[in-house]
């Protein structure tokens, strides 16, 4: 097993992981996905759930086609490590965002 197979795995099974965590956000809006958030304090969950889950899956394609660009060696391996570390991070900020975005007012 190669490097280059090894990367297109992990990057693979990420990726899917995140496209379904985006799946479940965006489509079915399932926010039980998300642990650690109080959603009673969330003004639009349905609009929170859209915006949370589109970053997820945006990041879930991009890791995929990143793996799959740096295993047929269109990316060396510093460049494939700074997309995926920023893509993978990507979510987190979001849905820190998403919770300032679409906190209740507390009037």
């Amino acid at each position: 097993m190669g490097t280059g197979f090894l990367i297109l795995l992990i990057s693979c099974l990420s990726g899917f992981i995140y496209l379904i965590i985006g799946y479940l956000l965006t489509f079915k809006q399932k926010a039980d996905v998300l642990n650690g958030i109080d959603f009673s304090k969330i003004a639009d969950l349905p609009a929170f759930c859209k915006y949370v889950g589109n970053s997820f899956l945006l990041s879930g394609v991009v890791q995929i086609l990143v793996g799959l660009l740096a295993y047929f060696a269109y990316f060396n391996l510093l460049l494939f490590v700074a997309i995926y570390v920023f893509f993978s991070t990507l979510p987190i900020v979001n849905v820190v965002r998403a919770m300032r975005k679409f906190q209740k007012s507390t009037s």
